[in-house]
């Protein structure tokens, strides 16, 4: 309890920058969180295919909404409430009647295109315009959210995170329950609902404040700033998000349902190396600024290693992390886990590098680099399906892994003198190699419990050997965390 009130003392006397910051993680893990519960529920209420088509209506409206809102509550925005800060109201009512103009452009030529090329999409008219709704009142609540985090006002946008985050699973399920003939629509309807309501509620409150849906010179000027924006934004998208689009056109929306389940098994991990990575970042820039980047090194190649073993877990006990997350009838979704996992490895050793990159302020190359692979995954998976059929995803959304990450490290290389002894690329390919030998291994023995156990007794027992190591690097990144 002294521990408890002495952090609550802590927090309390943080600055409002610091506490808003450490609120929107708490809200953001809270939102994965539960997230990850419902999954559980929604694949035993929907079969494959009806889950799978619930998956690819959020993928494609993460697709769509790019065009449809031009991103216009991404990092222009926060670059607006500075240079426009004493007419943000009517900035923020001049986007919400922008987003209006070019969300129904959008969505009209979608709807055409549907209806000529019905299979392209794989959702029908009444999908599409529901998430033409969605994604125009979502965009209002992102402005709002948008601000609130300017302000450090983190009280009200944690107090709508909770909220959404409860309440439309809660409606989805109950939906889920009641409509018997058509489930995936039911959960596509029930998730969106709470947050139609919401969003459609603070358009209004937006739009009475700041009284102009029209503005010349703000309409220009986001414009101006981000429509260029619009490749760099589409390639991230497509890079995360073609793989499902693409099993749901050549293979079909069942595919695309294991997909996702696998997807959602390895994105536990996912949580764990953005919030290493997010340690890392203020130790790596200050000991490039400072020039003691060996110690850097030795704590890179520490944590790569770490996530590494915690990767191996996930490939050795797919079969159990599906029976947790699906059921049985999930059960193909094995294949995926193992190619996923490796990814989340190289990517989490990319995003390392990546923080060098930013140091060095190259984001046009980092945004090159995005593009080119977003590039390269579409053909990867556009051959392999048609070679190798679905599994041939996984593989390549691991090899344009492969690809992102050695665009990056020599990229950086040529203006990081000491990318080396930051990060060596020598250990850093020996832990890749030791991780694809173990993967095999995984998938060898997917389904024989025993041998699974058995390499799980050797990697605990090396664990042990080397606990003095691992509790210093625990105790470098606390310290590297601000604690």
């Amino acid at each position: 309890m002294n521990k408890v009130k002495a952090f609550l003392t802590k927090l309390n006397s943080m600055s409002p920058a610091a506490k808003a910051s450490f609120w929107f993680v708490v809200s953001n893990v809270v939102l994965k969180g539960i997230s990850f519960i419902t999954t559980p529920i929604f694949t035993r209420m929907l079969d494959v295919a009806d889950y799978g088509v619930s998956s690819v209506f959020v993928t494609w409206e993460g697709v769509i909404s790019i065009f449809a809102t031009l991103s216009l509550g991404g990092g222009v925005y926060n670059v607006a409430m500075t240079k426009f800060e004493k007419d943000v109201d009517k900035y923020t009512s001049s986007m919400i009647g922008l987003v209006a103009l070019t969300s129904v452009f959008t969505y009209l030529v979608c709807i055409t295109i549907n209806a000529v090329f019905p299979q392209l999409f794989g959702l029908s008219i009444g999908y599409l315009v529901f998430m033409w709704v969605q994604t125009f009142t979502n965009a209002a609540t992102t402005f709002w959210l948008m601000r609130k985090r300017y302000t450090y006002d983190y009280k009200k946008v944690i107090a709508y995170t909770f909220t959404n985050a409860i309440l439309s699973p809660v409606v989805a399920i109950i939906a889920v329950r009641l409509v018997e003939d058509n489930k995936a629509y039911a959960k596509v309807i029930g998730s969106g609902m709470w947050g139609i309501i919401v969003g459609t509620t603070i358009m209004i409150l937006l739009i009475h404040k700041g009284k102009k849906l029209y503005h010349k010179e703000y309409w220009k000027y986001a414009l101006k700033f981000n429509v260029p924006l619009l490749p760099y934004y589409l390639s991230q998208v497509i890079l995360n998000s073609s793989d499902k689009l693409m099993l749901d056109y050549f293979i079909g929306s069942a595919s695309a349902g294991l997909y996702s389940i696998a997807h959602s098994i390895t994105g536990v991990v996912s949580i764990i190396t953005q919030s290493i990575n997010s340690s890392l970042i203020p130790y790596t820039l200050q000991s490039i600024k400072n020039g003691t980047v060996k110690k850097l090194n030795n704590v890179v190649i520490g944590c790569s290693a770490l996530v590494a073993v915690i990767c191996e877990m996930l490939v050795l006990f797919a079969r159990e992390g599906i029976l947790i997350f699906a059921t049985e009838e999930y059960m193909d979704a094995v294949w995926f886990v193992a190619p996923l996992s490796f990814s989340v490895q190289i990517a989490f050793v990319t995003g390392l590098v990546g923080n060098i990159m930013f140091y060095h302020e190259k984001t046009k190359e980092m945004s090159s680099i995005t593009m080119i692979t977003a590039a390269i995954n579409v053909v990867l998976n556009f051959t392999g399906i048609k070679l190798f059929g679905f599994v041939a995803v996984g593989y390549a959304t691991l090899i344009t892994n492969f690809i992102k990450f050695f665009l990056t490290y020599f990229a950086v290389k040529k203006y990081e003198k000491n990318l080396n002894e930051i990060i060596n690329l020598k250990y850093l390919l020996i832990i890749f190699a030791g991780f694809g030998i173990l993967m095999i291994y995984g998938l060898v023995f997917w389904n024989n419990l025993i041998m699974k156990i058995a390499l799980l007794v050797v990697i605990m027992i090396l664990v042990v050997a080397y606990r003095k190591k691992i509790m210093n690097l625990f105790a470098t990144m606390k310290k590297t965390g601000g604690e």
